[in-house]
């Protein structure tokens, strides 16, 4: 009897490992697929390879002047999914209209990958990007950042750490990953209290209450950081607002440049609530990423 229960649970464990490992290979096989992202103002440099095997697309506008400043895009996801063709049209030409180059980026993704890999991911790419400034006609000088979900929650991080960090691992070590100013689009600033994505914490903090304040802004304001301007949907159920309202107030309170532009009838991830049209609109929340961007230009 002892023996035929232990086969049942070598059993169940052996499916569940199948099916963790099946989720995760259509998580690569569709990812791998993305769909590719279309530009008409420039140049699309895609599938470039950097740090660690990861691969970002760089978008570089044809009628602007050299050396470009540039707009990095991180993806959400959760940390375990999600692909760089996530950027949204209106954001990649609004910046591409107003001369930014864009880079889209991966980064490795659990459960293979745990935390902090996918923000050394990014750290990385930022490094690579300020090594490869003069290949591309890019200002290393002028690099923004903007993301989604926990892609925002990592652009802000790398606003606020800077360039010299324990996060900065791997090759281009002597390349800047910080960034003139950042735009963080609903992602959570403490992910202990907001409790968000609490079905892949497991899966990618172990549940591991100090990584998780690792990956947590809200623990790493400081006095003259970056600046960051927030967007947060009224009606997300994913991502508070409470999130970002005491982010933001954490910000001002430290005497940080900071903005908050709270968006009426928007879930998470830009989903229209209700009947009502998201306000403001995507059309008008670009402009305001590439306004706020250039206020901070050099020069």
């Amino acid at each position: 009897m002892r023996a035929s229960r232990v086969s049942a649970v070598v059993a169940v464990v052996a499916i569940l490992a199948i099916s963790l490992y099946s989720a995760y290979t259509i998580n690569g096989v569709i990812t791998s697929n993305a769909p590719t992202v279309a530009f008409t103002l420039g140049s699309a440099y895609r599938d470039v390879t950097y740090c660690n095997a990861q691969t970002l697309d760089l978008y570089v506008p044809t009628a602007a002047a050299r050396p470009l400043p540039l707009a990095v895009f991180v993806h959400g996801g959760g940390f375990h999914s999600g692909d760089k063709a996530d950027i949204n049209p209106e954001f990649l030409n609004a910046l591409a209209s107003a001369g930014y180059a864009v880079a889209s980026v991966n980064y490795q993704l659990a459960p293979l990958a745990k935390y902090p890999t996918q923000f050394e991911d990014v750290e990385c790419a930022l490094r690579f990007l300020h090594y490869n400034a003069q290949v591309y006609g890019i200002n290393g000088s002028e690099m923004f950042a903007f993301g989604t979900s926990v892609g925002g929650e990592m652009v802000a991080l790398a606003a606020l750490i800077g360039s010299h960090s324990v996060f900065n691992v791997g090759p281009y070590l002597n390349e800047s990953s910080s960034i003139v100013a950042g735009v963080d689009l609903f992602g959570p600033a403490d992910l202990i209290s907001c409790g968000c994505f609490s079905n892949v914490t497991t899966m990618v903090f172990g549940n591991n209450q100090t990584l998780m304040r690792l990956a947590s802004p809200m623990n790493y304001i400081r006095q003259n950081a970056p600046p960051l301007l927030l967007i947060q949907g009224m009606n997300d159920s994913t991502v508070p607002m409470s999130q970002a309202v005491e982010f933001y107030n954490a910000l001002a309170a430290a005497g940080d440049r900071t903005q908050l532009i709270m968006v009426q009838n928007m879930g998470h991830m830009f989903v229209q609530v209700g009947s009502n049209p998201i306000d403001p609109s995507l059309q008008q929340m670009a402009q305001d990423i590439v306004s706020f961007f250039g206020q901070y230009r050099s020069g």
